[in-house]
């Protein structure tokens, strides 16, 4: 059963927690060699590209995807780690779920590159898309927690030019920097992932001088009207919950097209444990399907 998966990863999760505190250069480290253990499937392709210099990214696909339509896909890790390259096994899945390419960016990371940095890599990457020939239409932009942030933030900025990514798939979006959600507070104790105490660390960091309230910082707070269809997933037991659910609400108060969708017993951030945890790989096969069925509209 699922539920029983998720109870082996949540004791892991807080058998860390409970443990001495890991510095960034440790946690960076036993995060990559975590992911790095997940197996690649055998069709599974990936190209580094340069974005622009010393701005990497892979280019991911597997046996049969579609090669004019891409998912940019923004990684997690709290704005101070992940990769590319450890987010591998996730677009092997996710290319596969979208039948698309998918593009994973190495944005600036916190704290030797505070805000906007990372914002402004992930704008970077749509417009080098462009470059590469992609029209917005043939684009989905989709992340992880802070992956998410940056992938909304990134579509409210392309609203701007009137060229918007033509789908948003937002996986337990970290989308309010002021904490000010009350599922923080009242999940807590069900999150193993995600410990209020350290929030205000993380947004600091991530922040720098910058106000939590910048709309950039915390894309709940911008503009939604006008934004592309939107795929909303989180579990029920995370403490960011009232995140996507506030979001979701003001994109259907605004008029726009969001699906929300709360997966029972889940914990932040679960589809990245596809491996481990069956839900995650329902997850993103409907969000393949949710791709599938959006960028088909465009043509």
């Amino acid at each position: 059963m699922s539920l029983e998966q998720v109870a082996v990863l949540r004791a892991a999760i807080l058998a860390r927690r409970a443990g001495p505190p890991a510095t960034l250069e440790q946690r960076r480290a036993g995060f990559e060699a975590q992911m790095a253990a997940i197996p690649l499937p055998d069709d599974f392709k990936a190209r580094k590209v340069f974005i622009r210099p010393n701005l990497p990214a892979l280019i991911c696909e597997r046996a049969g995807v579609a090669r004019d339509k891409v998912l940019l896909w923004l990684h997690g890790g709290a704005f101070v780690l992940g990769t590319a390259a450890s987010y591998r096994a996730m677009a092997a899945r996710l290319a596969e779920a979208g039948g698309c390419r998918v593009l994973l960016l190495d944005y600036r990371l916190a704290p030797e590159h505070p805000f906007p940095a990372a914002l402004e890599d992930s704008i970077a990457a749509l417009g080098w898309l462009e470059e590469q020939g992609f029209a917005m239409s043939s684009v989905a932009l989709g992340g992880d927690s802070a992956g998410a942030n940056l992938a909304l933030a990134a579509a409210q900025a392309r609203l701007r030019e009137e060229q918007a990514p033509a789908a948003l798939w937002l996986v337990s979006g970290y989308l309010d920097l002021t904490h000010s959600g009350h599922s923080v507070n009242e999940r807590a104790a069900r999150d193993p992932f995600v410990d209020p105490a350290t929030m205000p660390g993380t947004a600091a960091t991530y922040l720098g001088n910058a106000d939590a309230h910048d709309p950039r910082a915390s894309p709940l707070f911008g503009r939604v009207e006008g934004l592309p269809p939107a795929l909303i997933q989180v579990g029920s037991d995370e403490v960011l919950f009232s995140d996507s659910e506030r979001l979701h609400t003001r994109i259907k108060e605004a008029g726009g097209t969001a699906t929300f969708q709360e997966w029972a017993g889940m914990i932040h951030v679960w589809p990245l444990f596809a491996h481990a945890i069956e839900e995650g790989g329902w997850a993103i096969h409907q969000g393949g399907a949710f791709l599938k069925e959006t960028l088909s509209r465009q043509y």
